[in-house]
């Protein structure tokens, strides 16, 4: 598996990995191509995003998508979106998107870090507390 920033040419296989996702079960969603690629396009074209993008064998299998945030006193970054398709799901890739995508904004001076995680299933839940997300 090949962790790499996201580019605008990697829109169309990340709609089909984010359809895969959250057209799936637990969330059952009704993502077609065209709005997943309008929302995905979005986040990549939003100023200070930062996009880490998960490949196997030349098919994305996950991804995590955000925003830094100028504070006060301080950079703080939102996650926005973050998915793995369902048939890679518990397997470390979240794991390792998640990691990589921290270590990168702490490199850019990130110092805060926020995500909200809709459906709360366990398994879903138990790899953010290692990073200490509350």
């Amino acid at each position: 598996m090949e962790l790499r920033p996201a580019s605008p040419a990697d829109l169309p296989a990340l709609a089909e990995a984010f359809c895969a996702t959250f057209n799936a079960a637990p969330w059952n969603e009704a993502w077609t191509d065209d709005s997943a690629r309008a929302a995905l396009g979005d986040l990549l074209a939003t100023p200070r995003s930062a996009a880490l993008v998960a490949w196997d064998g030349g098919v994305c299998v996950g991804a995590v998508l955000g925003r830094d945030q100028v504070r006060a006193s301080f950079l703080s970054h939102e996650v926005q979106e973050m998915f793995v398709r369902p048939e890679r799901q518990r397997g470390g890739v979240g794991r390792a998107l998640l990691d990589a995508h921290l270590t990168a904004a702490a490199a850019r001076g990130v110092t805060n870090v926020s995500l909200l995680i809709q459906t709360p299933i366990e398994w879903l839940i138990k790899p953010f507390n290692p990073s200490g997300c509350e």
